[in-house]
């Protein structure tokens, strides 16, 4: 190991490696389809980490990549179905979604 690959943030490696473990924990156990939604757990699209995206249903890291990118290159998004603008979320992923998804400010 070179001095250069050394991360000299351990706060942000913790972090992230408690979230990492989160998404394995969540995937080993897995999500059923259909399932209703933890009560007062819903994630903002605009705001949320791409763990969190991760862990919805239908969603892997590589859709939560392109949600953030979206968000970053279009803005937030202000309501649930501004998500189908991001490529490979179609109506029936947006419909699969929606439990799991909550807007600040959207009605």
């Amino acid at each position: 190991m070179t001095r250069a690959s050394v991360d000299r943030r351990p706060g942000r490696t913790v972090a992230l490696l408690l979230a990492s473990l989160a998404c394995v924990i969540l995937m080993q156990w897995g999500i059923p389809h259909g399932a209703s939604t933890p009560v007062g757990w819903r994630v903002d699209p605009s705001t949320a980490s791409r763990a969190e995206l991760s862990v919805l249903p239908g969603v892997g890291p590589s859709l939560a990549r392109a949600i953030i990118l979206d968000r970053t290159a279009h803005g937030p998004f202000h309501s649930i179905d501004d998500l189908a603008r991001v490529k490979g979320i179609g109506p029936a992923r947006l419909a699969a979604l929606r439990p799991w998804l909550r807007v600040e400010g959207a009605p």
